[in-house]
């Protein structure tokens, strides 16, 4: 036989890797999830009711127009938010990453479940040589303890995110109230004020008026 020949049969070309899908896939979907379920929670706290309560005046006067408001921050806010999330998955290529981790992990069970099937009796399979393998394979087989690790951490801090944003808001919608208080308590302080400065002004002009009448019949006398 030709050495070619053995040479072939030793080492069958690669088969191409299938092509990675553009479109989410479990992990990818399940990322887009975690961001949807925790920016719609977060947002969720800013109703019209912890709205209003920052704003009493104003939601005494005038409801509609500050549920318009509250109604625009929050659009606003969503917008802007899916936004810079859509733009961190186009620049970082997290969807076709997180594809081709699911392709490799498919591969593996899928590897898993021919060994344990011949393990059992069932049919032998060659393991397919290291250089046989295509480079993306080879990459993604490195890649994918990190790509993990980086899921889950990213899943972390989206929770972690959720958590503050949602602290954040309470502190907020607290301060808010308190600021409004004190403008409430210094107005009627002011006004206060005001009414004590006519009624001393008023003292003061009819003491002068009596000090002028004594003084008039004084010099008549």
């Amino acid at each position: 036989m030709p050495a070619a020949t053995k040479l072939d049969s030793r080492s069958p070309s690669p088969t191409p890797a299938p092509p990675i899908a553009d479109t989410p896939g479990p992990r990818a979907q399940g990322l887009i999830n975690v961001f949807n379920q925790a920016s719609k929670a977060t947002l969720d706290k800013c109703s019209s009711k912890n709205f209003a309560s920052c704003f009493p005046t104003a939601a005494q006067y005038s409801p509609g127009v500050l549920d318009n408001l509250r109604g625009q921050i929050v659009d606003q806010l969503d917008r802007t938010w899916k936004t810079n999330f859509d733009d961190i998955l186009e620049r970082r290529n997290v969807v076709k990453l997180l594809n081709s981790l699911d392709q490799c992990i498919e591969d593996a069970k899928l590897r898993k479940k021919r060994a344990e099937a011949s393990a059992n009796g069932g049919p032998v399979e060659a393991p397919m040589p290291p250089h046989t393998l295509t480079p993306s394979e080879i990459h993604l087989a490195h890649l994918m303890p990190f790509l993990e690790q980086q899921a889950t951490e990213m899943n972390t801090r989206l929770v972690e995110t959720q958590q503050a944003n949602t602290e954040l808001l309470s502190t907020v919608t607290a301060q808010r109230a308190e600021i409004e208080t004190l403008v409430r308590g210094l107005g009627n302080v002011i006004q206060d004020l005001e009414v004590s400065a006519q009624t001393m002004a008023q003292d003061d002009v009819q003491d002068l008026s009596k000090e002028i009448r004594d003084l008039e019949t004084g010099m008549r006398t």
